[in-house]
């Protein structure tokens, strides 16, 4: 009898585990099935929308050169929406450091803020945390058109607001595009080209104000913008270049280059990145400077030079050029960040053979070792002594206390361009058509801007001299001097 009871005891035990056991199962699976990624990419995706906007109108502190503690308040301020408290800090800010034209953005926005009146939206693209230096310059350029136009009333009553778009890292950058064309309250962009097709496609005007080599970041870009320029293309161009395009200014270099010495040494300046933009740019700027150089009559030579390489040797090479090739003349091609390297290979060239550069050494960086520089010769799209009846630089010295170079003066055109085009059509669409407009013009710091149907700019590039200067305002005894063409 005990036996039975056992074994019946048994059973129901093993059945009640075998249920449980069972029922477990059953719950895991359940959980298990709410946290597996879902299978559709934009679902997985959507929750990276909730990042911070790479948008900002002075509520943080994007150049950090040089911070002063007003500063720092009226971001605080402005964060806070108190406006009067962000216009006087960063008035007190720029009392101690006129020469930042971030805040200067930062207080025109606030007092717009402060009205409370509705604004024009225009966003400058800098990239600040990858070229400081370019982004400080285009940001002055802008500043001051701002500034310009607020202090004159506005544009037909309505102030200009500036929204800074930068980027923190390059997984970043391109939400930056996305942004920009998605946020409808902007009604047109300044920077340095992107992806072309996405302003097209989305309406969105963007003038480009300084130009590189390449300045897309792929081939499939490439072939993209080479369509958009056309005249006849049926996709609507809303890209406008505000200086001529890279090629004028490689042929008119690469003209007077080939005048004055036979044989040129090149040299590039080609670092590794993970996107390769870098490199791919100065090889195409060498390409095209040894294609324009032979196209007038000169040849390269091959000996080989990288300002970028750790272990490059400015005298090794040096010698090696003259010596071995017969080299006549050096040209010069440093990143903004390697001028310094550039100064070293013309240390050694001094007084042997003449030097050139490119326009990246149109710098105040370069007049600092003028000594070493003195009689290279660099192509530039402006120079203060083109047009002198033209305020622009003066006005940049008042304001700044300090002399300004091209990329500001192409910054300011950028936004002055957009400026009298939004005083006949406010909207994106009308905007585009405005500038498209053979018969669209304004005066801007490089002379009379106009556009073609595919964006482009007319004119061609000037070329400047290193030469000693008694009591000039650049504080370095040297200065760039206009050179007449020959």
């Amino acid at each position: 009898m005990t036996n039975k009871k056992d074994n019946l005891r048994l059973l129901i035990s093993l059945g009640l585990a075998g249920v449980m056991v069972a029922a477990i199962l059953w719950l895991i699976s359940k959980v298990s099935s709410t946290i597996i990624t879902p299978s559709n990419p934009i679902s997985a995706s959507s929750s990276l929308t909730n990042k911070p906007s790479l948008m900002n109108l002075g509520t943080r502190i994007l150049v950090k050169v040089q911070t002063y503690p007003e500063k720092t308040d009226g971001v605080k301020a402005f964060a806070e929406k108190d406006f009067t408290t962000a216009v006087k800090k960063f008035t007190a800010s720029l009392k101690n450091n006129p020469n930042d034209p971030e805040t200067l953005i930062y207080l025109n926005n606030a007092k717009i803020a402060q009205d409370n009146s509705i604004p024009l939206k225009v966003a400058v693209i800098a990239p600040i945390n990858f070229d400081p230096s370019l982004s400080e310059e285009i940001l002055r350029g802008v500043a001051q058109a701002q500034n310009e136009v607020n202090n004159q009333g506005g544009i037909n009553g309505k102030k200009l607001q500036i929204v800074i778009a930068s980027a923190e890292n390059r997984e970043d950058s391109t939400r930056i595009d996305n942004e920009l064309v998605q946020d409808k309250s902007i009604v047109a962009a300044v920077g340095v080209r992107r992806n072309a097709a996405i302003y097209s496609e989305n309406r969105l005007v963007l003038v480009l104000p300084v130009e590189r080599p390449n300045q897309v970041e792929n081939q499939e870009n490439l072939e993209s913008n080479s369509i958009n320029n056309q005249p006849n293309s049926s996709t609507t161009n809303y890209l406008f270049h505000v200086n001529p395009l890279y090629d004028n200014l490689v042929d008119t270099h690469s003209r007077y280059i080939a005048r004055q010495a036979r044989n040129i040494a090149i040299c590039g300046d080609s670092r590794s990145s993970r996107s390769n933009s870098t490199s791919s740019s100065s090889q195409i700027l060498v390409e095209q400077y040894t294609q324009a150089i032979k196209k007038y009559g000169g040849n390269v030579i091959s000996t080989p030079c990288n300002l970028a390489d750790k272990n490059f040797d400015p005298r090794a090479f040096v010698d090696q050029a003259i010596e071995t090739e017969n080299a006549s003349g050096f040209l010069l091609m440093p990143s903004i960040r390697n001028i310094y390297f550039a100064t070293k290979v013309a240390q050694e060239v001094k007084g042997r053979k003449p030097l050139f550069a490119s326009e990246n050494m149109y710098s105040a960086t370069t007049l600092q070792n003028g000594k070493d520089l003195e009689g290279m010769v660099l192509p530039v799209y402006w120079h203060r002594d083109a047009n002198k009846d033209n305020p622009f630089a003066e006005n940049a010295f008042q304001l700044w206390n300090a002399q300004v170079n091209q990329r500001t003066a192409g910054a300011y055109d950028a936004l002055q361009a957009i400026i009298a085009g939004l005083k006949q059509d406010n909207t994106r669409e009308g905007l585009q058509k405005v500038l498209s407009n053979p018969n669209f013009s304004t005066s801007g710091a490089t002379g009379m801007i106009q556009f073609s149907l595919s964006g482009e700019r007319q004119g061609e590039a000037m070329l400047v001299k290193i030469e000693r200067c008694e009591s000039c305002s650049t504080g370095t005894g040297y200065d760039f001097a206009l050179l007449n063409k020959k």
